[in-house]
């Protein structure tokens, strides 16, 4: 029987994420951040969009971290394609991006990205943006 990610617990102990980067050294600092908010789940890595495809064809996945630029499409392309998928209609999105122009922003949000955040990051603000995503799927939050 599969658990269903209602609350903050599972979030922190059983969700699994997956992060589309094509650069490894951002998904290595991404791996950390999560680690560092006690994310115990399986972390999927994809370095562009035909790996991240394959993963979550084959896998539930409780939380997608996506870039927008990729050497073979965009983020927005996945999110739009992945919205369209009933298993990830309203899986937690988070974008993020070095584009921090108001048009993408709103394109992503507009698409279905729970949050929206630009590289470089901050621990503090990668933890608030995954917190405020699940919250605003789930109606939970960290207090």
């Amino acid at each position: 029987m599969t658990k269903t990610p209602l609350n903050l617990d599972f979030l922190l102990n059983e969700a699994s994420f997956i992060i589309l980067e094509d650069l490894a050294i951002f998904r290595s600092k991404l791996i950390t951040d999560l680690k560092l908010m006690k994310i115990e789940g399986h972390i999927y890595e994809a370095a562009n969009l035909k790996n991240a495809y394959e993963i979550t064809s084959n896998k539930k996945i409780d939380f997608i971290i996506s870039d927008w630029n990729l050497p073979d499409g965009s983020g927005l392309d996945f999110l739009k394609n992945l919205r369209a998928d009933p298993v990830y209609k309203n899986t937690p999105f988070l974008m993020w991006t070095t584009q921090n122009e108001v048009k993408n922003i709103l394109d992503a949000i507009t698409a279905g990205a729970t949050e929206y955040i630009c590289k470089p990051w901050t621990h503090t603000e990668l933890e608030e943006k995954i917190l405020l995503s699940w919250g605003k799927i789930y109606g939970i939050s960290k207090n």
